[in-house]
């Protein structure tokens, strides 16, 4: 009896070293941090690192290296780093991928952020069955034919199709757009194109007053803006707000509105507004306070979406675990701070990430959208 239990114990004690062994993996950073034409900026506030590319973008690693730090610590995984600075040369690109020495061994690529320089690492990573990933680029030409591309910015059909939803739950039908119909926005076109294709029925009125005329102070009604300038968001806000008819209205603008001096968040929440966005950060969760606490004692400086800061160490985190999980989706348990991710694959090539975040500005705070 004492031999079997003896033994078990050996099985047991072999199992956890088995499981114990390090994971191990090779991640290539491609980020702009156009070091090359760098010139120290004059920076007299901290919150004007946010407009310098080469601060925001040492944000995003500042972040990746955070995410590394907490998996080499916290998940016995090894890892090697690879980081170049990447912007508009293909030639630099072509070396760093054409160095076999370099790139063996690599499998996850983080960049390039460029379009025509993606396009050529994306060739790359499909010869080489290697992961990569598009950051911040809404277009879906990169996934075409290509498996292992994974664009994280919802395409932008996602948004229009939001809002028909929405407006079928209340039957708030036509929706209002306010705009021109021969302006050249692309996001307005995408809208139109979806509206037309799917037959929702929709009102295109390029006056103000003509637009508060349309609504109805007991129907539900949409109203969308493509204008982010601060004359235009001014003449819509103040007719709405002057008419008494917000009461039933969903109110969907850019969302450039939120860095608007136009109103503060009080009206905003008199005027019903809501806005898509690539991030949302819920502040009042645990990790995110760690993450800020964590971030602002290493580097001195608070992460921020501006800086991406969140973006960086969401990324990280994300797709080491799939590497780690032989790229199964289902299996990756992250849940990242500012980049909700949910992906599905298209018929004929990579996967996009379908989750877009249709916020709103409630009781002056901005949550999400509870349609």
């Amino acid at each position: 009896m004492k031999k079997i239990i003896l033994y078990a114990i050996c099985i047991v004690i072999g199992m956890t070293a088995v499981f114990a062994e390090p994971s191990e993996c090779k991640i290539l950073y491609l980020i702009p941090f156009e070091s090359d034409s760098y010139t120290t900026p004059y920076i007299k506030e901290c919150d004007e690192m946010d407009n310098v590319r080469s601060y925001r973008l040492m944000g995003f690693w500042n972040g990746a290296q955070m995410a590394i730090e907490e998996m080499s610590r916290n998940d016995n995984i090894q890892f090697d780093i690879i980081v170049r600075d990447i912007s508009n040369s293909e030639a630099k690109l072509r070396n760093i991928l054409e160095d076999t020495e370099l790139m063996n061994g690599v499998n996850l690529i983080i960049g390039p952020f460029y379009g025509k320089l993606f396009a050529v690492a994306a060739a790359y990573a499909k010869e080489y069955r290697i992961p990569i990933v598009n950051p911040f680029t809404s277009r879906q030409d990169f996934m075409e034919g290509n498996e292992y591309v994974y664009k994280l910015i919802p395409s932008l059909e996602a948004r229009p199709a939001m809002v028909s939803f929405l407006a079928q739950q209340t039957n708030a039908f036509p929706i209002i757009i306010y705009g021109d119909s021969t302006s050249d926005n692309k996001e307005m076109k995408a809208y139109l194109s979806y509206f037309r294709k799917q037959n929702i029925a929709h009102e295109i009125i390029p006056n103000a007053s003509s637009v508060v005329t349309r609504l109805s102070e007991y129907k539900p009604s949409v109203v969308i803006t493509f204008y982010d300038n601060p004359a235009q968001n001014l003449i819509i806000s103040r007719n709405l707000l002057y008419s008494k008819k917000t009461d039933n209205l969903t109110f969907v603008v850019p969302e450039s509105w939120m860095e608007s001096k136009t109103y503060d968040i009080e009206y905003y929440s008199k005027l019903n507004l809501h806005f898509f966005s690539d991030y949302y950060i819920d502040f009042d969760e645990e990790k995110t306070k760690t993450f800020i606490y964590d971030y602002t004692q290493k580097y001195g400086v608070p992460p921020s979406l501006e800086n991406f800061a969140f973006q960086g160490y969401d990324i990280t985190r994300y797709f080491v675990e799939l590497v780690l999980n032989h790229l199964d989706l289902d299996r990756v348990k992250v849940s990242p701070i500012a980049f909700p991710l949910s992906f599905d694959k298209s018929p004929d090539g990579g996967y996009e990430n379908v989750n877009v975040q249709f916020l709103e500005v409630k009781d002056n705070e901005i949550v999400p959208s509870g349609y």
